[in-house]
């Protein structure tokens, strides 16, 4: 008894060191990436202009003559991931998946067409949902920093800044993606550009919700008067309360979510433990000569079930 509490011991100590470790490894990687890159650009280059116009060439699909993703949606969606990988490396990246993508079509179809274009289908969707994860993770970010970002703003002018030094002084303060995004900001009306025009071009590069009530908030106190303090003040607030409603309506339906999940998963893994486990199981399907058939219609069935799942379980806050 005595060497099993010994053991016991041993682990939990083991563990605790391991996680300590893991969280100081961790939290000083994220105290790296909360670098704000914008900065880091000027002190280098010393010209606004040019740190300026390389974030955004960075941030764009097609810059050097490059045609990799080129359409327009699946551009803005590379945009507001803020993802700023160079040609070779999307080049890199998409060569990866590949591989991935042919062991998944190659384990769980025979034949050799459908293999490609299961290939081919797999190898566009995993790109895909790694760029819309990533917007997805930045734009909660950004809305996680905006209620700080405005609470600057609204000091800087209740001392008697313009609005444009409080953007600006956002963009210093501030890690990314916030910072960088407000930093470029400030540089579009440092050229010239009109704010209502500027905050257009922010929204287009976040995608985030949020910000187009700050940019509405902004363009009607100008038209209308007022005081702008007093109004970004109850914007602030109103976007941490919805912050709030958001998380609590996400814990309440935490369990149809997981459930939906669940459900439209099951099926595929139970194909792919049969499979593993008899290869040979689904060989009469096949030698029926209508196995490509069977495999869209269930796959076309199974995509209508996820996506009513989806719709009853997604709720707009």
């Amino acid at each position: 008894m005595s060497i099993i509490i010994i053991y016991a011991f041993v682990f939990a100590s083991v563990l605790i060191v391991s996680d300590w470790i893991l969280r100081r490894v961790f939290n000083r990687n994220i105290s790296a990436r909360e670098v704000n890159e914008r900065l880091e650009r000027l002190t280098k280059s010393g010209d606004q202009l040019g740190a300026y116009n390389s974030i955004l060439s960075d941030r764009s699909l097609t810059r050097r003559g490059a045609t990799l993703f080129s359409p327009s949606g699946i551009s803005r969606l590379y945009r507001q991931s803020g993802l700023m990988l160079s040609q070779r490396e999307r080049i890199l990246y998409t060569l990866g998946i590949l591989p991935i993508s042919f062991l998944i079509s190659n384990f769980l179809f025979d034949a050799p067409i459908i293999k490609g274009i299961t290939t081919i289908v797999l190898w566009g969707l995993i790109t895909l949902l790694a760029i819309m994860q990533k917007r997805s993770q930045r734009i909660k970010r950004f809305v996680t920093q905006l209620p700080a970002a405005i609470d600057i703003i609204v000091r800087s002018l209740n001392a008697g800044h313009p609005l444009a030094a409080a953007i600006s002084l956002v963009g210093r303060e501030m890690p990314d993606p916030i910072g960088g995004e407000f930093g470029m900001l400030s540089d579009q009306l440092t050229f010239g550009s009109e704010l209502d025009q500027a905050m257009l071009s922010m929204i287009d590069r976040v995608g985030a919700a949020e910000l187009n009530l700050l940019a509405v908030t902004v363009s009607v106190q100008r038209s209308t008067g007022g005081s702008l303090a007093e109004v970004l003040e109850n914007l602030s607030n109103m976007i941490r309360d919805r912050a709030m409603l958001r998380a609590k309506i996400r814990a309440i339906s935490a369990e149809g979510r997981i459930t939906a999940v669940i459900m439209g998963v099951f099926p595929l893994l139970l194909f792919l433990m049969i499979r593993a486990l008899v290869p040979t199981y689904f060989d009469p399907v096949w030698n029926t000569g209508y196995g490509t058939e069977i495999v869209v219609g269930i796959s076309i069935f199974m995509s209508i079930g996820m996506f009513i799942l989806y719709r009853l379980v997604s709720f707009d806050f």
